[in-house]
């Protein structure tokens, strides 16, 4: 995990820019906490469900079918245990972060965590680069056509350490919303301060997650 420092930051979106309606800029004061380097991993996921607390991702949902279907194999691979989990539900996200001793973050947490304190429009600045995230582009660009294992990207890094917080796979914060974008993704969803989406489908296989916790007494 890294450490977020305690203090204000900038979240949100500028006015006139798309969807600041939904995520309007403002200053923001958050206590310091700790986040994953990392999205959770098939691997570390695999543990959870060994020591019988967490399930198996299903793309069973009320909804007939799901966007994607790759999921089902990714998981069970055994040459990707360092790829990102997807196919989980909120529910089954919160419950292997309290399993690990710590929770999902906020939305406030996850933002600050991907842009740090100035408003950066992403991890990495606020120029676009294609190279230095996993999107959709058809593998053209970041060398990906769809999942990436992990810190494939650390020159996408955040201010913090962070990997993997544009693109790649969205991710579950506490309020139920799925943040960050990912590799189906177009960049104007892997802005940093873009509000996320509630979800579509309940699960599918471009939806993972990462737990942050409390850094102790401020």
């Amino acid at each position: 995990m890294v450490l977020v420092p305690e203090g204000e930051f900038v979240m949100g979106l500028k006015e006139g820019e798309p969807l600041s309606e939904m995520n309007p800029l403002r200053k923001v004061y958050l206590k310091s906490f700790y986040i994953d380097v990392y999205e959770v991993t098939n691997a570390l996921y695999h543990r959870c469900v060994n020591a019988g607390v967490c399930t198996d991702p299903s793309w069973n949902t009320d909804y007939p079918v799901t966007i994607h279907e790759d999921g089902k194999r990714w998981y069970t691979a055994k040459d990707m245990d360092s790829y990102p989990v997807v196919g989980l539900t909120w529910r089954q996200s919160v419950d292997y972060c309290r399993w690990a001793g710590k929770r999902l973050p906020s939305s406030a947490e996850w933002e600050k965590a991907a842009r740090g304190d100035g408003g950066r429009t992403y991890p990495w600045g606020n120029e676009w680069d294609g190279r230095k995230a996993n999107w959709d582009d058809g593998g053209k660009i970041d060398g990906y056509k769809k999942l990436a294992p992990v810190g494939s990207f650390p020159e996408g890094r955040s201010p913090y350490g962070a990997m993997d917080m544009a693109g790649n796979v969205r991710e579950w914060v506490d309020d139920m919303v799925v943040k960050g974008g990912s590799w189906y993704s177009r960049p104007i969803s892997l802005r940093a301060g873009d509000p996320g989406h509630e979800f579509i489908v309940e699960r599918d296989d471009d939806m993972g997650f990462r737990c942050a916790t409390d850094a102790g007494p401020n």
